[in-house]
């Protein structure tokens, strides 16, 4: 059935609203995780693709000390320098400048949902040590504090004992362990999950007991989204463009249509598929940070073989319009897409697309955490990827810390010991870096 006729389909099953339900940890980490302390501009998709994002102002992740005026006497510069050492700040809090973040926001190198997963092609090399640049180190020592400061007081470490090993394995500092056949992880590797190449929905049961409930509403709810995407491709179909940086990989017949990246709804897309989106919230689906994506392939096209290289999230493939002669490989083995139900795969393992037929193939792509994860470490997941969202958009600047000694640190705020002005701060040259597949 193409998605035009499955327009006028009734839906299956009504939409259930849930109902309030009293502040959950996951609650209280997601106030800590948008820093409602600091003022955060928030960056808005830019066009119907959401490629890029729009400019936002200067933003501080943390309030910078006063800069005391070189005219200044020395007394009243020491005085200064004083009071504010001695404030509720903790010690690592105390910076000696705010940094000039960058204006503009990185374009985001993504391949198929855009959110910087790393992408290997087949026979790549994994076993390399690399050597983190200065940007790398000054990005893992912010996270690290704030996710000291803010997610370890929630869950406690003995909870997130498995993330702070996938910070490890992040930094390459420990090796990655032998993996399954045919899973590809580099370096983005969580612990003690279990790898497979295809999942069957009775099977996503794990440290939160059975979470498949959100399966069969999606399924049911197929006919909203069917019904919207033809809508789409009859009224604006230009907006469903291959927009991958990843070519080689995704080659020329894929495009797609993202409602959600990097953990954020993408508000002008969200407007076209309305149904959807609700359908999608509603479902209790626990979406991971990746993205949710309605996808086509062209007639006699296919995606190549490679590994979106993370092991923390499943996908899962809802089927809208599937010709015959379609298929996806995943870890050596070929399965068929379903239209109107859904298919589940791990996209850690290699895996390529194939459509053999005369007719585009349409599918609702989402990820999911995967069930072997628990709610701290999903939200801590959570919390480690959004930051570095904000850090490579520019949102989040870098304050470098001050001296350890205490008259050393009073030195740099007095007017003798060159405290900080526009005029004599200087850039520093930026080395780019990736980190989950994003180029800094």
């Amino acid at each position: 059935m193409s998605a035009a006729a499955a327009a006028g389909r009734s839906p299956a099953a009504a939409m259930a609203v849930p109902s309030a339900a009293p502040p959950t940890q996951s609650a209280l980490l997601a106030q800590h995780r948008r820093w409602p302390s600091v003022a955060v501009a928030q960056a808005s998709a830019s066009d119907a693709t959401a490629t890029a994002a729009a400019s936002h102002g200067s933003v501080c992740l943390r309030p910078a000390p006063p800069v005391v005026p070189r005219a200044a006497a020395p007394l009243a510069a020491a005085a200064t320098a004083a009071a504010f050492l001695l404030c509720g700040q903790r010690r690592r809090r105390c910076r000696a400048q705010a940094l000039r973040g960058r204006a503009a926001i990185v374009a985001c190198a993504a391949e198929e949902f855009g959110d910087g997963a790393i992408v290997k092609a087949a026979g790549g090399d994994s076993s390399s040590a690399i050597v983190l640049t200065e940007r790398q180190q000054t990005f893992w020592e912010m996270l690290e504090e704030d996710f000291e400061d803010e997610v370890v007081p929630i869950f406690g470490k003995e909870a997130l004992r498995r993330v702070y090993d996938f910070i490890k394995y992040c930094k390459q500092e420990v090796p990655i362990p032998p993996l399954a056949e045919g899973q590809e992880i580099d370096p983005e590797f969580f612990p003690g999950l279990r790898g497979k190449p295809w999942w069957e929905p009775e099977e996503l049961e794990g440290a939160l007991g059975k979470e498949t409930a959100w399966i069969d509403t999606v399924r049911e709810g197929l006919p909203y989204v069917q019904g919207e995407l033809a809508d789409l491709l009859e009224d604006n179909e230009e907006v469903m463009i291959s927009d991958s940086v990843q070519s080689d990989v995704m080659g020329g017949g894929w495009a797609g249509f993202r409602l959600r990246r990097l953990g954020d709804w993408l508000s002008r897309n969200c407007e076209l598929f309305p149904k959807t989106v609700q359908l999608l919230k509603e479902s209790g689906c626990p979406l991971a940070m990746r993205g949710v994506i309605l996808a086509r392939q062209a007639p006699e096209s296919g995606v190549s073989e490679h590994s979106d290289g993370r092991n923390c999230f499943l996908t899962a493939h809802f089927g809208l319009s599937i010709p015959p002669d379609c298929d996806m490989t995943v870890g050596g083995e070929t399965r068929e897409w379903k239209e109107d139900d859904v298919v589940i795969l791990d996209t850690s393992f290699m895996h390529s697309t194939r459509n053999g037929s005369d007719e585009d193939r349409f599918v609702l792509i989402i990820d999911f955490w995967h069930p072997d994860l628990t709610e701290a470490e999903r939200e801590a997941l959570e919390f480690i990827y959004d930051f570095r969202t904000k850090f490579e958009k520019g949102i989040i600047k870098y304050n470098p810390k001050l001296p350890t000694d205490f008259w050393e640190c009073m030195y740099v705020y007095s007017a003798w010991g060159g405290a900080y002005t526009e005029e004599n701060y200087q850039k520093p040259k930026e080395e780019p870096f990736t980190l989950g597949g994003f180029t800094f």
